[in-house]
């Protein structure tokens, strides 16, 4: 009997052991929180200005960085708003069905009126007035048909009939190290020459552009929100307590040629420890972070300060893009334990103080 409690008593004290040392391990993890820097998503020539006022000239314009091209075949993508090779039709080969070689494809090209064919078998595609050209792919099997403005299908034989296709754009973004999400809007900008596909998962815009012998595909820029504009020691702590600002404060946002104007507004925060300044179209907000002062661009405001590149800082009008916050980084399997052990511990904590408080309660009933 000694020995088996033995054994149970040093089983528990090893399973105890192991189980603290996964709890360090776990406990140990990286921080939860992976906070990524605000992005905005700056459309193609809007003016970075010096100061945020509306008669401030230009100081830059951002560029949307060129990426590769394309066949203009995929027009016919870009047009229709379906960027997946996507079956449009079918047709019966009717008396060309025993057809074979160049026999069939000559019959495609010159016997068929794709323009009344596409009329009758789609909603929104129209060839024009000009004769498409049809291309041998595999011949006797597969053909790629363009129109005038170079918009391209995939017709390829099945049996008695052809079925025509939309090229796959997906696939060539994919090549290209650019996948695309499936949630996107394709706008068509100028037509057969300048289009937009916006891909809102991603949160990333393309724009495409008709060249003179291919469509070149540009991502826009997206420059980083400066946030972060400067900080002060806590001297300034007790003005801002007040509703007032001290001469540090105004000094600071003056060299960043922002100086605060006469109607700006403090309000303090339910916590005593964070403030939001209202300065006509601008917004900020300062924190006591580290024994700092810490001031902050709120993205709520009409102007943003941005870095388009390495040299170049400035502000735009904030209708003039779109904002959004970075989704966080996923968290690990060491991490997801983390949240569950603080959240168990949590729990614990709070049974232990209502037990605690329940048993006060009744001694001081039973006194």
């Amino acid at each position: 009997m000694k020995t088996f409690l033995k054994s149970l008593t040093f089983s528990i004290l090893f399973i105890l052991t192991i189980g603290f040392g996964i709890a360090v391990y776990i406990l140990q993890a990286p921080p939860l929180e992976q906070k990524n820097t605000a992005k905005l998503q700056v459309h193609s020539r809007t003016a970075v200005r010096g100061r945020p006022t509306v008669n401030s000239k230009p100081l830059a314009y951002t560029k949307d960085v060129y990426r590769f091209n394309l066949d203009q075949k995929y027009i016919s993508n870009l047009n229709s708003g379906r960027l997946g090779r996507e079956h449009l039709f079918s047709a019966a080969l009717t008396h060309r069905a025993k057809l074979k070689g160049e026999e069939l494809d000559n019959a495609l090209e010159k016997e068929i009126n794709w323009q009344k064919m596409f009329a009758n078998m789609t909603e929104n595609i129209r060839f024009g007035t000009s004769t498409p050209t049809l291309k041998v792919v595999l011949s006797d099997q597969e053909w790629l048909l363009k129109n005038a403005p170079g918009a391209g299908y995939i017709v390829r034989k099945t049996g008695p009939q052809i079925d025509v296709y939309l090229p796959d754009l997906k696939d060539v973004f994919e090549r290209n190290n650019l996948p695309l999400s499936t949630d996107l809007e394709i706008s068509n900008v100028q037509a057969n020459k300048r289009w937009l596909i916006t891909d809102r998962k991603r949160q990333q815009t393309y724009r495409i552009e008709k060249g003179t012998k291919k469509l070149n595909v540009y991502q826009q820029s997206k420059p980083e929100i400066l946030t972060l504009l400067f900080q002060v020691d806590l001297a300034s702590q007790t003005a801002l307590t007040e509703g007032k600002f001290s001469q540090e404060l105004r000094r600071e946002f003056k060299a960043l040629k922002i100086p605060l104007s006469r109607n700006a507004q403090i309000s303090t925060s339910e916590d005593g420890v964070s403030w939001k300044i209202k300065d006509t179209a601008l917004k900020y907000e300062v924190r006591n972070e580290n024994d700092r002062l810490k001031v902050y661009l709120d993205l709520d405001s009409a102007w943003l300060r941005i870095q388009a590149n390495d040299e170049i800082k400035g502000w735009v009008q904030r209708d003039r893009g779109t904002i959004f916050e970075p989704p966080p980084l996923p968290l690990s399997s060491r991490q997801l334990a983390k949240k569950r052990l603080l959240g168990l511990i949590e729990t614990v904590k709070e049974k232990v103080g209502i037990s605690n408080a329940e048993n006060k309660t009744e001694n001081t009933a039973s006194r």
